[in-house]
């Protein structure tokens, strides 16, 4: 939905005026929303100045137009529904962002959390707003006044110019709000008088529907609730009369509850100050345990949490730790724990510890070979890494990366810090025989296609073997000296970034009966040269 571009209002007249329409027959309602609007969200998520000609474009069936610009940007006449080119027609110099609504969905997430100081009930339903439930509220803050001046300076100091009205029904508040109406309106039959000078435009129908009322001379809601239910219904369907209702107050509707993130957090002073890891270990694993309950309890795992030891009169020691894949089992994480607490040396003696944990994510269950034998006291491959990652550093472990490229020295490269999502099955392990098999399947920083074959210690690529031994650098060498085997390959690769190279490789045997592997190039002086071996 397009922002429209409403008068900017004085600071001096932003106090919610109460537009009271009596109506002593019926009581005042049990609730009451306010709705916080947010004209120039898609702005101020990029922290653009007033005085700085900028906009934010969207895409609009193949077209970019402008769905919001500052007051700068106005000043050249850049208005909503703007093309963007005609927009830097008008201002050469303007700044244009695309629209980022995750960015505003984070935004506004915040800005819930602050809500959520006032009233229990906030939630974000509707485009660019908060809507908050405060009757319950309005005693605790003196008042509606008082409430709506305390949230009003609060989305101020984060940033956001904010409009403010109140109803008894949540649509209605937004209606009232989004128009640029600062109003309140308590009284349910107040609706239709408050509401009425609305243009139909603001209601959420569909174009064509919209055309029509406006070809018939339909401008605003009064317009329409002076006509017969019936016969507008017959006319222009039943979707006119269902906004018409909402409008004002009649359909019962409930917004959904915003809720924040569940996270874990325990805290745990220790009867006496300790330095002995003996003594923390203990409490350390009753915290992993109710931090595994936790996650049981939201159906969830995690991949990081954070440690804090206190000590006293000096700053907390602060330990991350990182899992490379997500989890919940207690005794693994704790014996990661364990690792990162061994090799972290403690300023001072620890009086309490501090466990925190927001980073969750949806468990997902292994699938596990039911007749495997697992044999006790060995680990599995992810978890030695783990293990390894932790006690001696992630970045001191290197790892095997196979980037797209065809040239030999460029085909392999070592990494610091395996992928998260690495996977590697091994059959047959290290130090297995001849006919042993490694499956990579986007395994240690490989692309996700990339499939590595080992027999005999030997690669494909493509149809051609090639040894996984080369020498730092190709030495030139005599191929008198070999028996060349059938097998060749020739490499033309490299032409787009300056290093090309020409070569036609062989298989070759050397005179003491080692596998070789050589090549002779084909520009220059077309030398031969040896590049590895094979096992």
């Amino acid at each position: 939905m397009a922002l429209q571009a409403f008068p900017t209002v004085p600071a001096a007249q932003l106090t919610l005026s109460a537009t009271q329409v009596s109506a002593t027959s019926q009581p005042a309602p049990a609730a009451l929303w306010l709705c916080c609007y947010l004209p120039r969200l898609p702005l101020e998520v990029f922290k653009l100045e007033d005085d700085c000609p900028a906009a934010v474009w969207v895409d609009s069936g193949g077209r970019s137009l402008i769905s919001a610009a500052t007051p700068a940007a106005g000043a050249f006449g850049i208005h909503p529904g703007l093309p963007t080119n005609a927009a830097l027609a008008l201002c050469a110099g303007l700044q244009l962002h695309r629209r980022d609504e995750r960015m505003e969905r984070e935004a506004l997430e915040k800005l819930a959390e602050a809500g959520l100081g006032f009233t229990p009930w906030v939630s974000l339903d509707y485009p660019a707003a908060l809507v908050l439930e405060i009757r319950g509220s309005l005693t605790l803050f003196g008042g509606l006044n008082a409430l709506t001046q305390r949230l009003r300076a609060k989305l101020e100091n984060l940033g956001h110019c904010n409009i403010l009205a109140a109803a008894p029904a949540p649509f209605p508040a937004w209606l009232m709000a989004s128009s640029g109406l600062e109003r309140t309106v308590e009284n349910p039959a107040a609706l239709r008088s408050g509401l009425g000078d609305l243009a139909i435009a603001r209601l959420p129908l569909e174009r064509n529907t919209a055309n029509r009322l406006a070809k018939a001379g339909l401008h605003t809601l009064r317009d329409l609730w002076r006509l017969p239910r019936d016969g507008l219904a017959r006319r222009y369907g039943l979707a006119v009369l269902r906004q018409l209702d909402r409008a004002a107050g009649r359909e019962k509707e409930m917004p959904g509850l915003f809720r924040t993130p569940p996270v874990f957090q325990a805290y745990r002073e220790l009867a006496a100050e300790t330095e002995n890891l003996a003594h923390l270990r203990p409490v350390c694993a009753v915290l992993l345990e109710n931090l595994a309950a936790f996650l049981r309890q939201h159906d969830a795992t995690t991949d990081r949490l954070e440690l804090e030891l206190f000590h006293f009169r000096r700053p907390a020691t602060r330990l991350e730790l990182k899992l490379r894949y997500a989890s919940r089992d207690p005794e693994r994480i704790s014996m990661l724990l364990n690792e990162r607490l061994e090799r972290t040396p403690l300023p001072d003696a620890v009086t309490a510890l501090r466990l925190r944990c927001g980073a969750l994510q949806p468990y997902r269950a292994h699938e596990a070979d039911l007749f495997a034998a697992k044999t006790p006291g060995v680990l599995d491959w992810e978890t030695l890494l783990e293990q390894l990652q932790q006690r001696l550093g992630r970045d001191a472990l290197r790892f095997l990366d196979t980037p797209a490229d065809h040239r030999p020295e460029l085909a392999w490269k070592g990494v610091s810090g395996a992928p998260e999502d690495a996977v590697c099955d091994w059959k047959g392990g290290f130090g297995a025989p001849e006919d042993a098999v490694c499956d990579w399947k986007g395994g240690f920083g490989a692309p996700g296609d990339a499939v590595c074959d080992w027999t005999r210690n030997e690669s494909p690529i493509g149809k051609e073997r090639r040894p996984l031994w080369l020498l730092p650098k190709p030495r030139p060498c005599d191929p008198t000296r070999y028996r060349l085997l059938p097998e060749r390959e020739r490499i033309e690769s490299g032409w787009w970034d300056g290093a090309s190279i020409r070569r036609d490789y062989r298989v070759a045997v050397s005179p003491e009966g080692v596998r070789a592997w050589i090549y002779r190039e084909l520009d220059g002086n077309g030398g031969w040269y040896l590049h590895g071996f094979f096992a």
